[in-house]
Order: C-alpha cells, then structure tokens, then sequence
C-alpha cells in the first residue's frame, strides 16, 4: 500500500479509522501483525499516532497487543464464533419476537426493494454488506431501546468481522433475506423468526469451521 494523505485534524483518528476499515474489510487478515513504524512510514506520520490508533482498536476488540511481541488483527477460535454469534441470535430474535410489530414496514419495503434490485455476485461487497446490516439493525431499532441498541451496537464490529471470515456467499444470504423480510411484511412471525434463526446459524457454521 502507498503513503496515505491525512488532512483531518485528528491524526490518530485518521489512522484508526483506516485500519479499522482495513481489517473489517478483510484487507489486513486475522493473525496478521501490525508493525507500528511500518505503518508510521505508510501513513508518514510518527509512532506515537500509530500506537494510539492501535491501542483504540485493542480496546474494541479488533486488534491483539502480545507482551513484548506487538500488536495483530485479531482472530477468532470457532468457539468465540459461535459465543458471539450466540449473542447476535439473542438480540435478533428478541427483537424481533418483542417489537415485531414496531418494525418500520415502509423501510421494510425499501430494503426489499433492493434486494431485488439486482443480480448480486457470489462474493460479498461493500454495498452488499451495507444492505445486510441495515437489515439487521432495522430489526434491533424497532426496539427503541436505546440501551439495548447500544449495547448491539457494541458487538457489531465483530459480528462484521466474523462474517468475512467465511466464504462470503453474498447470493444465499440475500435469498435468505428477501424471505425473512416476506415473513415481516406477510405478519407471520412464527415464519420471520425460523428463517432468522437459520440464517444466522447458517453464517456461524460457515465461518466457524
């Protein structure tokens, strides 16, 4: 990768905001090392802005800081998959259990509108993933709790970054997702939550093999 221009006022910020987008992206691979003056020189700035991207990100839990080793992309054993993804299932299923009639259905619309708007790739992209959260998060509002969305919101990266570490089969998961938003729209419940509850240990499967 070449040198990045950083012209915001925060350097730091700047610089965790592109890691991070890397290792959600999948850019920078689990287990890979992250050298400190290896990316001051990329982003042709000084250590310490580097060391203190890194340290954010060791907070959120995407990266690991090795005593006297460094720091690296954080990897997931398949138990910790399938621990996180249990915890997704919670927050998915309650919601959409508790606040089933609190979802937006015009927004509903719309994102089935999309879904269908296309022939998507086999391998998932940025727009695709876009459309996936918002599907998931639509649910998770519909709650209008703003402790428990936090606390969702909180998890996300690594429910974002565990989805890349399979092989992306961005047209199953979209069928998946025009039939649990039919589900929402038709009123049946029973039949939205199946379908979610497939989908999501459909995804922990595959990535916790």
């Amino acid at each position: 990768m070449g040198p990045q221009k950083l012209v915001r006022e925060s350097i730091a910020e700047q610089i965790y905001a592109i890691i991070k987008e890397e290792i959600l992206l999948a850019r920078r691979k689990p287990g890979e090392q992250l050298n400190p003056r290896k990316l001051a020189e990329e982003f042709e700035s000084s250590v310490m802005p580097v060391r203190d991207a890194l340290k954010q990100l060791v907070d959120e839990g995407l990266v690991v800081r090795k005593p006297r080793v460094g720091f690296f992309v954080r990897s997931f054993t398949p138990r910790e998959v399938r621990e996180i993804m249990e915890v997704r299932k919670l927050y998915e299923l309650y919601c959409l259990e508790s606040y089933f009639d609190c979802i937006d259905k015009d927004r509903l619309r719309f994102l089935l509108e999309r879904c269908l708007s296309r022939d998507w790739p086999a391998v998932k992209n940025p727009e695709f993933d876009r459309l996936d959260d918002d599907i998931h998060d639509l649910i998770v509002s519909a709650s209008g709790n703003t402790f428990l969305i936090e606390s969702y919101n909180n998890i996300k990266d690594r429910i974002f970054l565990i989805r890349h570490l399979g092989e992306s089969q961005a047209r199953r998961a979209n069928e998946e997702h025009v039939l649990l938003i039919q589900a929402i729209l038709d009123g049946d419940k029973e039949r939205a939550k199946e379908i979610l509850q497939a989908h999501i240990d459909r995804v922990t499967c595959e990535v916790s093999l």
